[in-house]
């Protein structure tokens, strides 16, 4: 079958992958290419940030854990590689993911790998992302797949359907606009780009640690930078990288882990997370219309669950 698919950012990459596994030909409409979307500003760590239903996103993320796994092993140039990473959650109730995790890749952590002398801690062993590296090798796997992209601003899909067999929503928050999706919402993210260091610990306290809400605090170690974070701030649509929000986001960080105060700072970015209160992924009834967007803080760890969910529904029809 032709496809067309709305979006080029992780999502929709992923997904257009998958269809062209399952003998699909895809077509990809997006206003933006991949470098320019959220996706590319994401710190694209694997892990369950901000997603909801929670079953449903426990078995995604868990189906693309499998195949970050395969990829570290595999596929040296896609910028994927496993790393330790300790979660600090509030209480238990707050570790809902814990079923996501493969096999032996979470625990208990120890009393002395906790930074606060609050909350409750796991360490983890989970896939690290390094977003612009890992899109340019989904982008080349498309198009020598015998991928294309239109680089436009779809209105409707309608315009889409009269020309393919299937088209597929991937626009993340776009698609407030594009399907008048009133559930979207922004999720401000802002974070600082810091010099790398060798043997920096990563991690993340999911609950507020600062002056606002939605102040939280996260240290990313990457071969070209430290990403230090970060904001979750809803409704927040505001693209200009705020040097208040760049000095508090230093502050926490270095609270955490004392050895990156002293780094020095490359820049400081924004992206705005899809936020929904639910990812909606499905099948418009009697229409060959598959949406997938609204995967908040998730984007890319429930990537490959979601895009093979897609795949089945193409194929159910």
């Amino acid at each position: 079958m032709h496809i067309n698919l709305i979006g080029c950012g992780v999502s929709g990459l992923t997904t257009a992958l998958v269809l062209q596994e399952e003998g699909h030909t895809v077509c990809i409409y997006a206003e933006k290419m991949p470098q320019a979307t959220t996706s590319a500003v994401a710190a694209a760590i694997w892990f369950p940030f901000s997603v909801q239903p929670r079953e449903k996103a426990n078995q995604w993320s868990y189906e693309s854990f499998l195949v970050f796994q395969e990829m570290v092993r595999h596929e040296p140039s896609a910028g994927v590689s496993m790393i330790d990473f300790l979660v600090v959650v509030e209480n238990e109730a707050d570790a809902w993911w814990q079923p996501a995790f493969a096999p032996g890749t979470i625990r208990p952590a120890r009393p002395e790998e906790m930074p606060l002398q609050a909350g409750l801690g796991f360490m983890t062993h989970v896939p690290l992302v390094e977003s612009p590296v890992y899109l340019d090798y989904l982008l080349q796997r498309f198009w020598e797949q015998g991928g294309k992209i239109v680089e436009e601003k779809v209105k409707h899909p309608a315009s889409l359907l009269r020309k393919s067999d299937f088209v597929v929503n991937c626009a993340g928050l776009g698609a407030r606009e594009l399907v008048g999706d009133t559930g979207m919402y922004a999720i401000r993210g802002q974070v600082v780009k810091v010099a790398p260091r060798p043997q920096t610990r990563a991690l993340v306290v999911e609950f507020t640690i600062g002056p606002v809400p939605g102040d939280i605090a996260y240290i990313l170690p990457r071969r070209d930078c430290i990403v230090l974070g970060g904001t979750a701030y809803r409704l927040d649509e505001n693209m200009i990288a705020d040097p208040v929000q760049t000095q508090s986001i230093l502050e926490r960080c270095a609270d955490l882990v004392p050895e990156v105060s002293h780094l020095p700072v490359i820049e400081s970015v924004v992206g705005l997370r899809p936020g929904r209160d639910c990812i909606r992924l499905e099948k418009e009834l009697n229409l060959n219309l598959i949406h997938n967007y609204g995967h908040g803080g998730g984007g890319y760890t429930v990537s490959w669950g979601c895009a093979r969910e897609v795949a089945r529904l193409v194929a159910q029809s």
